[in-house]
């Protein structure tokens, strides 16, 4: 069984994919964020870096786009001043302003469509040669100088009308986005990338998902309509939660996406890794714990680095980690174990999602893994920076602690009083007021945002 679990509040959108019981992908964003990754924006060169060979450009959102001219497969020359269509493909990271590329790709549920490039290519998910040289000359039909395709993984099991009515779908947003670009005044939004709970339904629901859920009515219905609009196999699949508890409760993941708010994951038999988050990488350490040596010690040594691997690429897309990552792994002596180590790793990666590529098991048994990022971790989206230890340490983000308040009171009977610092009593009441006047405030001295009372009102 395996389902997509969609929980909005008035602070936090939350997403979970559940496969037979258990938390598989995770992802958040905070209703105050706006959306990034995937926009397309008509900008304007303001100046070109010849050492670094790129262009800076204003889309207007307040920080300056870097787009490396390097990576430009259009063709397309660029000099200062010029307008020009990007799109983001890499969000604001700390004081950096967002990647943007001139290589535009609009996604549907099967196809994707390539803008000023006409390459037509199949998914590498896709095994079978009959079936993907079928997709790609239905593909070569409809594909010009300048519209090429992909055929997505669950393309596969679309049929002729399901193909056809994605690629009408592309082809009609395409129009739309070359007519508003060509009526717009630089710098401007173009085109923005869809909520959430459509985001990661386009993303994630495939043949194999047997039901999406969401909690929120106004979300439902707006996503339903969205899907409706564009044809998503996964309509059908949508339904309203009703039940009387948390969604992520009564489904029994609560545990596991609370556990994602620390940086310490036990393992199976008592040993242990731990994550840091630097301004620079990602930092993963495996520990033996608790770990008993009944057998030899090499072996064991083998077991646990065996068993953290497999789990350090389950907390990599539970966390939605990118970029560098560095793992220390115990030393090992026996080089057959650390070939073996190396193999499991490669396999991991290869079936990841997103591309990650992975460096060689050193003499001091560190790991290198480079992987794509997408979009903001799971750090970023559910901490901030905590500004009294000059900013080297996390602490949970005003959002997802009002989130937290609010599903207590929502699922909840009567009235309650919270007790809570400035910044969070403001917050709630700027978005739900006193919650039908089930919610009564009382600002509390200090400035430890985490620490709060919630009392029942007799």
């Amino acid at each position: 069984m395996t389902r997509l679990l969609i929980s909005s509040d008035p602070f936090l959108t939350k997403v979970a994919k559940v496969e037979n019981g258990k938390l598989s992908v995770f992802t958040v964003r905070k209703k105050s964020d706006s959306i990034l990754v995937g926009n397309i924006y008509k900008g304007v060169v303001l100046n070109i870096s010849r050492s670094l060979n790129a262009a800076f450009v204003d889309i207007g959102i307040g920080k300056n786009a870097f787009l490396s001219l390097e990576k430009q497969e259009n063709g397309k020359k660029v000099a200062e001043n010029d307008e020009i269509l990007v799109q983001v493909f890499k969000p604001i990271i700390s004081t950096k302003g967002p990647k943007v590329t001139t290589n535009i790709t609009l996604p549907g549920n099967y196809i994707v469509l390539l803008r000023g490039n006409g390459f037509v290519g199949v998914s590498k998910q896709i095994k079978d040669a009959t079936k993907a040289g079928e997709l790609r000359e239905f593909l070569k039909r409809y594909s010009t100088d300048k519209i090429g395709f992909i055929a997505r993984t669950a393309s596969q099991y679309a049929g002729l009308y399901e193909l056809e009515s994605d690629l009408k779908y592309l082809l009609e947003l395409n129009d739309e986005i070359t007519k508003k670009a060509k009526n717009t005044k630089a710098p401007a939004l173009i085109m923005e990338e869809p909520s959430l709970p459509i985001w990661v339904i386009r993303e994630y629901c495939d043949k194999e998902t047997d039901s999406v859920i969401l909690d929120n009515e106004h979300t439902y219905i707006n996503t339903k309509k969205h899907l409706s609009k564009i044809g998503s196999p996964c309509t059908g699949k949508l339904s309203l939660y009703e039940h009387k508890e948390a969604i992520f409760k009564f489904f029994g993941i609560d545990e596991d996406v609370k556990s994602l708010e620390l940086n310490t994951v036990v393992l199976k038999k008592g040993e242990y890794i731990t994550i840091e988050k630097t301004e620079a990488l990602f930092a993963i350490d495996v520990n033996s714990g608790k770990y008993n040596y009944s057998s030899d010690v090499e072996d064991a040594i083998f077991e646990i680095n065996k068993e953290a691997a497999y789990e350090i690429f389950n907390q990599i897309t539970l966390r939605d980690m990118g970029g560098l990552i560095v793992i220390d792994f115990i030393d090992m002596e026996n080089e057959d174990n650390k070939h073996k180590l190396e193999g499991i790793l490669e396999e991991l990666a290869a079936k990841n999602k997103r591309e990650t590529h992975i460096g060689k098991l050193s003499q001091f048994g560190l790991v290198e893994i480079s992987r794509r990022k997408n979009d903001n971790d799971i750090f970023d989206k559910m901490f901030d920076k905590c500004e009294s230890c000059l900013n080297t340490g996390l602490v949970k983000s005003v959002p997802l602690i009002c989130s937290e308040i609010y599903e207590k009171v929502r699922y909840a009977k009567g009235r309650f009083k919270l007790m809570a610092t400035a910044n969070v009593v403001e917050y709630m009441k700027d978005r739900i007021g006193d919650f039908d006047g089930r919610l009564h405030y009382e600002i509390k001295s200090g400035c430890n945002a985490e620490d709060y009372n919630l009392e029942v009102i007799r």
